[in-house]
């Protein structure tokens, strides 16, 4: 849970990242009214209209990674959707799983822990692990509502 409860006049960026809350920890205060900073304006809101509801997700298989469609696919996906779903990638399903638990525990831990691991804390190069929260970017006009971790891992050491 939070370290404290936001309130409507506090500052945002404040109990977000000085604190570690985190925007986790924002929305667990059970907020009633969404701070102005996160949101959008109508004119820069997705026009639903727009959507094409029969096209799905794309998926990538990975069974044939040399083969250059896969590379073409990945271009296409990224750019025309900003994400995809990848099969045939040989991470056993175990693994990913652990790797969700692993996240939500992280994100369950209180502010004094997380804060211990947030990006403003920690020297490149010195920790493997990483926590921030999209909401402290520069020049956003409107902040979003995402937190992140990063975890790197070198399988050569």
């Amino acid at each position: 849970m939070s370290s404290s409860k936001f309130e409507p006049n506090d500052d945002i960026l404040d109990f977000v990242i000085k604190k570690a809350n985190g925007l986790k920890g924002l929305v667990d205060t059970n907020l009633e009214i969404i701070p102005n900073q996160c949101i959008q304006p109508k004119e820069q809101r997705l026009d639903k209209s727009q959507i094409d509801n029969q096209e799905s997700i794309p998926t990538i298989d990975l069974s044939n990674f040399d083969d250059l469609n896969v590379e073409k696919s990945i271009q296409e996906a990224a750019s025309k959707w900003g994400f995809f779903q990848i099969i045939n990638h040989g991470i056993p399903i175990e693994v990913l799983e652990d790797l969700k638990d692993a996240a939500h525990k992280f994100f369950e831990l209180p502010a004094e822990e997380k804060v211990k691991y947030h990006k403003e804390k920690v020297s490149p190069g010195e920790s493997v692990f990483m926590f921030w929260s999209a909401i402290g970017e520069k020049d956003e006009k409107v902040l979003e509502w995402r937190d992140s971790i990063k975890h790197g891992c070198n399988p050569q050491k």
